[in-house]
């Protein structure tokens, strides 16, 4: 009985406090009206034009994986790989990709930063995907050579190209073969030492 009787008297005493808090709080919303959807950004052919099958001309590196070229309105992703970010978020430049863009600069400086690209498709930035090599008598694949050096890895990969459909395969074994030799950024990316 003396429980029952605790208990009611508690009741009645946090009742008033349960009823100030809740009037502290703001009215519940009503429901809102489904919002509408964001305007879609016009599709890359509508701001960059038509999607060009090839280029060739003098590129520069702007990071590991991009290049910007001569008489291009859009950079150039390379096809089939990612390189580690350039900078931070507070915008300082990171080691690993500085290495990334030196070493793709190095290959570019190679051929005379000559090269020759086959375009894949547009990315969701509206840059060119594209597989290329440097312009000259042996020509060297970017994004392989890339790989092999263990300064990038494998991205996107599942993308068949039309014209090489075993170039995802050979990325990957490239990646492998730099991973097993723990060459560039692998010891890193491992958490080697």
């Amino acid at each position: 009985m003396k429980r029952l009787a605790l208990a009611a008297l508690s009741l009645t005493l946090l009742a008033p406090v349960a009823q100030a808090q809740n009037a502290a709080k703001p009215p519940a919303a009503a429901p809102a009206a489904p919002a509408a959807a964001p305007a879609k950004p016009p599709g890359c052919t509508a701001t960059q034009g038509a999607l060009p099958q090839n280029w060739s001309g003098q590129a520069f590196a702007l990071d590991g994986e991009t290049m910007g070229g001569s008489g291009l309105k859009t950079p150039i992703r390379i096809w089939g790989v990612q390189a580690p970010a350039l900078r931070d978020a507070q915008r300082v430049e990171t080691v690993p990709g500085m290495r990334a863009r030196a070493a793709l600069e190095d290959l570019l400086a190679r051929a005379d930063h000559k090269v020759k690209c086959r375009i894949a498709r547009y990315d969701s930035e509206c840059r060119l995907v594209a597989q290329c090599a440097l312009d000259e008598a042996q020509p060297i694949d970017l994004g392989g050579a890339l790989l092999a050096s263990g300064v990038v890895y494998g991205h996107e990969l599942d993308e068949p190209l039309a014209w090489e459909p075993r170039a995802a395969q050979r990325y990957a074994d490239a990646e492998f073969e730099a991973r097993k030799a723990r060459k560039g950024s692998w010891p890193h990316w491992l958490g080697e030492k």
